[in-house]
């Protein structure tokens, strides 16, 4: 046998060591028909096992994540660099230096651009470093595999699909692969896929039913598994296909012809024998619960025996290696606008520049006057044109802050961090109830996943918001039990029910309706009991908070779940000396909930009658338009007094399922049985195939009860939505309770408020839907004066479906747009995206999602900022979203504060970036009216060279990083300032412009300033006129101060770190200028020392920048007299409360937001 070189031989576990079993097996009609009825079918995916040892080959399940390899990395790296445009702009601003004419050398040219890069090229590489070792340790992985009948190990990049594979505990899997048995006998195992999905909950996986028993090695060597499937995709929620299997008597002979797993082929007891099966053929349907997929762990089950499907790139996980569409932030948008407006300057000045040395360039040179210049044109108009453009390319290319992306992303990673490490955006979560005793709290911090969007939270106009474990705390609990006419207040008297079931005053009918709801409640779920290894105590699992309430509330009763396994349901009862009595029910089938079915079904078979019982419970409106329309199975009196219930518990925030039930007859049992088997195998339109055959059982049901659960508001809910209200923001829960549970949270969370008028959307077709909405925008506009508060909307879900389906987004918008807030009901997750989809479309307004659930993904992916709430439901929600913290009322701080700061910061790092590279760049064109436009340059080389990278790199970052006009409790206070900011207070075409005119005046107030003080001719301390050296070193220093002085005119809050990033910056330009002296790379020696010993440079120094910085000063002062903002009052305000020592919280009240 071929194998891998760095295999050896392992035996078999001791545990596996038995005798080989001799089990006959019989075809049924049934699993024939499963055969026949699929078996034209087109197959996407198929996969043998055993795998024959000619085809074995290395490295099928090698995985390489990396971005770069070494012979890819450069030419990769450069090509995603310079797709950029201004990476371009920048590179032929370095090749405009290689042209004679210019005045920069080609290394100072290009040394900025090149300490950008490298800046990129270390962060790439250690990141793809990272990857690289994550790579390996998977590849290198140790694990057992059947080859030839032999146990062996080999590597994980080895396997491939068809392989036997022995997983054991705590094991982590390598590939995706079907379970065919485990140590269990009922071939149940339990996976953890945290790395998947980040849920730590276990989740149960089964084998192929007949196959569980086949669990020794010398056992699962004799099978012959011929998989059929779907082709590798990236999808890790389900997975479809269909198992064929022969067990022979002895080690299975690999076998890959599609006709050996036919049952033709082995009618015969003479073809049997000859073939040596001993069990099948055989067929069975595969799911997501037989597929473990890469990156599982198996738990709490010692050993299970996997043939591999899918390797490599083709397991899910790796197909989701892939990020999902970028969301880009508004205000990259607006930067990408003004960098072109730069260069538009760039090009207006380049030109003049170029045009103007032309004309200077023939007035002299062709001018016949000039008797001591050769005559005549020495070069082209052309060549004269050219070496013009090239010298002032190069030199104006720095009126774009080349160092200024690189702040951005440095910027918004450090304002990430900072809400991070936001204590007050941090819970501390109580130990769970299975915890050992003297647990300790957790810390749950705040997450910054996607910090390029940060600015754009102080952008939001509309929230979009899930109500359950967002608004609610997701921990369940049954309120009441309503059965026949009686209500049960489980609240207020646990095992109230179960009290009432042992009591010898009910009736037989009653205590057989009871016994139909007790049965629901313990038979009809997903939950998963189990004895915790920390407290010992019996705990339940789910991945539904409800299923968990109704089963702990039906144990109060001492109806306690025990056990599970895949097709069996243990619990215990009390009998009449109350002691509990184990009872076991095998269940033939379960119908699993779903967004879209709304409802769970189990089918078992009482062993005592041997019929065939439905027991189903879902949402109220699915159940009841299921029930039966006989009134002797449900009496009008009996379903309009559960629909009263039902109402009763809604109006005060309870969810409320209903609970039915159905006996069905031999022939309906059997006719759903045959089309829900060959549904299970189908490898097309399995999901509607299964429906189909759901139909045929789940309706003309008889009503058996209801439940109500409590679910209460988090912390301080009403209170940020009442904030939010008043920022100017509007909110729109989607939910999937009913209209009067919802408008109920609406009301207790202050979505509703008094004053405020309520419309409802009620409608049963297309047609009346869109007559509604019209009616409804008639009453607002007559209604105006009566709604005090604004209005809201309420709509159900099948209006919402209508408003889609008949092209209403205008006339829903049209009415939304009005609202401050919306409650849409009983939606599915698509019609979420939908609503989402349909305002930041129609409506171009920025919106945010929040949710925490898997139901909420696609509405948090589609908003333009997602935040998912670390709560019960696992994580998909978190790892979808943008940021992500523990509590909806961590939503007002990360708006107001940290939205609101990021927006501020940024914006004053942008344009403070552009005005200082305007200004040092203008002085220099103001400088070729002067030097008969010849290309010399204003300042020294290397100082241009370095005044964006080093000495003025630093303030405007720590600018962008700590600045802020208000304190985060003023913010948290004045709702105003959050709507003022939004509306263009730190971003607006105005700023823009006056960055420019501030720019312009400072570079001529520098120039000119300069110009003046030297024009007569300033003498040295050797009597001899200064030259262009200290020149050069005047407007250096100069230009220096002047963008150190708007930037203190800019930052409103001072820190240490801030003055000293300043005062470094000022103390490298000037040290710079030394040591750049002494090694005789620049000017000559003893320029630094002449141009401080003259009196005129320090008396030049303080005029010149008092020029700049009091025209600007008066305008500040001006705007803050004239037309304050909210902000300019506060700060008024606290800077009055600072003097006179007051400490206490804000007080200042401002007019109310109009929205």
């Amino acid at each position: 046998m071929d194998s891998p070189t760095t295999a050896t031989t392992a035996q078999p576990p001791a545990q596996h060591q038995q005798k080989q079993k001799k089990l006959q097996f019989k075809m049924g009609r049934s699993d024939r028909r499963g055969f026949r009825r699929n078996e034209g079918e087109p197959v996407g995916w198929e996969v043998f096992t055993p795998v024959p040892p000619a085809l074995h080959e290395k490295r099928a399940n090698f995985i390489s994540t990396t971005k770069y390899s070494v012979l890819t990395f450069i030419p990769l790296f450069l090509y995603s660099q310079f797709r950029r445009f201004y990476n371009i702009y920048f590179l032929l601003g370095a090749l405009s230096a290689l042209y004679p004419s210019s005045a920069l050398s080609p290394m100072s040219q290009i040394s900025p651009l090149l300490a950008v890069l490298l800046f990129a090229a270390l962060k790439d590489l250690i990141e793809d470093y990272a990857r690289y070792r994550s790579d390996c340790e998977a590849n290198e992985k140790i694990t057992q595999v059947v080859r030839d009948g032999v146990l062996l190990e080999v590597k994980a990049q080895d396997l491939m699909k068809g392989d036997l594979v022995f997983v054991k505990k705590n094991e982590k899997l390598s590939v995706d692969a079907i379970i065919m048995a485990s140590s269990l006998e009922d071939g149940t195992c339990f996976v953890e896929t945290a790395e998947l999905d980040g849920e730590t909950n276990l989740k149960r996986r089964s084998a192929i039913p007949a196959l569980t028993h086949y669990q020794a090695f010398e056992d699962i060597i004799r099978v012959n598994l011929h998989v059929q499937c779907e082709q590798p995709n990236e999808n890790l929620l389900s997975f479809e296909g269909r198992a064929k299997y022969v067990v022979s008597s002895g080690a299975a002979l690999p076998d890959r012809r599609r006709s050996f797993f036919e049952p033709h082929k082995h009618d015969t007891e003479a073809a049997r024998a000859s073939n040596h099966v001993v069990d099948g053929p055989g067929v069975a349907p595969l799911s997501m619960t037989n597929l473990i997929l890469r990156g599982s762990v198996l738990r709490n089950t010692e050993s299970a025996w996997v043939s591999v499907v899918y390797t490599g790139a083709d397991t899910k996980i790796i197909r989701n290696l892939k990020k999902p569409p970028g969301k880009e932030s508004r205000m990259m948008k607006w930067l990408n606008l003004l960098v072109m407006g730069i260069f538009i300057y760039n090009a207006v000045i380049l030109f003049v520049s170029c045009g103007l040395e032309y004309a200077q360039y023939v007035g002299v040179y062709q001018t016949p006057s000039w008797w001591y210049l050769p005559k005549g044109n020495t070069d082209s108009l052309a060549t004269n044109f050219l070496g013009a453009l090239f010298s002032y390319f190069g030199m104006y290319t720095y009126v774009i802050p080349i160092s200024l992306f690189v702040m951005v992303e440095m910027d918004r990673l450090v304002q990430g961090l900072l809400m991070v490490w936001d204590t007050k955006m941090t819970l501390l979560r109580p130990p769970p109830p299975d915890a050992p005793p003297g647990a300790e709290a957790e810390l749950v911090p705040m997450r910054a996943n996607n910090t390029n969007l940060n600015e754009d939270l102080a952008a939001v106009e509309y929230i979009f918001s899930d109500k359950t474990g967002t608004l609610t705390q997701n921990e369940m609990r049954l309120s009441q039990w309503y059965l026949n006419g009686i209500i049960y207040d489980d609240m207020k008297h646990p095992g109230s029910f179960g009290d009432a079931l042992r009591s010898d005053t009910i009736s037989d009918e009653m205590r057989n309706r009871m016994t139909l709801f007790y049965r629901t409640m313990v038979l009809c779920h997903g939950v998963i009991p189990s004895i915790s290894e920390i407290s010992g105590r019996l705990i339940y699992e789910s991945q539904s908070p409800d299923e968990t309430a109704l089963v702990e509330a039906i144990a109060n009763s001492k109806i306690v779940l025990t056990g599970r396994s895949k097709s069996k349901v243990t619990f215990t009862l009390p009998d009449a000396k109350g002691q509990p009595q184990p009872q076991v029910y095998e269940v033939l089938h379960s119908l699993e909930f779903n967004s879209d079915r709304k409802r769970m079904s189990v089918i078992l078979k009482e062993p005592e009658t041997g019929r065939y019982h439905l027991y189903c419970k879902g949402a109220d409106n699915i159940i009841l338009e299921r029930l039966s329309r006989d009134l002797r199975m449900n009496p009008t009196a009996e379903i309009d007094a559960a629909v009263d219930a039902l109402h009763k518990f809604s109006v005060v925030g309870l969810r409320t399922l209903c609970i039915a039930h159905r006996e069905l007859d031999d022939d309906l049992y059997h006719d759903f049985k045959d089309a829900y088997e060959a549904a299970e195998t189908s490898l097309e339109d399995r999901d509607l195939k299964m429906t189909a055959a759901c139909e045929k059982v789940e309706h003309d049901l008889t009503l058996v009860g209801c439940t109500a659960i409590e679910d209460r508001l988090q912390d301080e809910v009403p209170e940020t939505i009442d904030f939010l209200l008043r920022c100017g923001i509007k909110l729109w829960l989607l939910t999937g309770d009913k209209q009067e549970t919802a408008i109920n949270i609406g009301q207790s969370s202050k979505l509703i408020q008094p004053g405020m008028m309520v419309m409802k959307l009620n409608s049963k077709t297309v047609l009346e839907c869109g007559a509604a909405l019209d009616d409804i925008l008639r009453q607002m506009e007559e209604n105006k004066a009566l709604a005090t508060n604004g209005y809201t909307l309420v709509v159900d879900g099948l209006s919402l479906g209508h408003v889609f389906s008949g092209n209403f987004q205008e006339k829903m918008l049209a009415v939304g747009v009005q609202c401050h807030s919306v409650i849409c009901c009983r939606v599915t997750p698509l019609q979420k995206s939908q609503v989402v989809n349909m305002v930041k479309d129609g409506l171009k307004k920025m919106t945010l999602a929040i949710g925490d659930g898997a139901n909420d993904v696609s509405m948090i992916m589609s908003a333009h900022v997602g935040v998912g709430i670390m709560g019960r439901e696992g994580t998909q929600a978190v790892r979808s979203s943008d940021f992500a913290f523990a509590e909806f009322r961590f939503l007002k701080r990360l708006l107001v504060v940290h939205g609101r700061w990021s927006y501020m910061r940024l914006s004053n790092l942008i344009f403070y970036s552009f005005y200082k590279n305007l200004a040092f760049i203008t002085i220099q064109f103001w400088f070729g009216f002067y030097s008969l436009w010849c290309g010399q340059l204003i300042y020294e080389e290397f100082f241009m060279t370095w005044f964006n990278v080093f000495f003025t790199a630093l303030p405007p970052l720590f600018l962008g990083v700590f600045e802020q006009d208000v304190s985060d409790a003023n913010l948290e206070a004045c709702p105003q300032l959050f709507y003022q900011s939004r509306a263009g207070q730190y971003w607006n075409w105005k700023l823009f412009v006056g960055v420019i005119l501030d720019a312009i005046w400072h570079s001529l107030a520098v120039f000119f300033g300069i110009y003046m003080t030297v024009a007569d001719g300033v003498l040295d301390t050797q009597g001899r006129a200064i030259g262009y050296w200290v020149n050069t070193f005047f407007f250096g220093n100069l230009v220096v101060l002047v963008v150190f002085a708007k930037l203190s005119m800019v930052t409103y809050h001072w820190v240490w770190p801030t003055w000293f990033v300043l005062l470094l910056s000022l103390a490298v330009t000037c040290i710079a200028a030394i040591v750049i002296e002494a090694i005789g790379y620049g000017s000559v020696i003893g320029t630094y020392s002449e141009a401080y010993s003259l009196p005129a440079f320090w008396l030049a120094l303080p005029l010149i920048v008092a020029a700049c910085v009091i025209p600007t000063l008066a305008w500040m002062y001006g705007r803050r007299t004239l037309a304050p903002y909210d902000s300019d009052i506060i700060i008024e305000k606290t800077q009055e409360k600072r003097k006179l020592k007051i400490t206490a919280g804000p007080d200042i009240e401002l007019a109310a937001v109009e929205q």
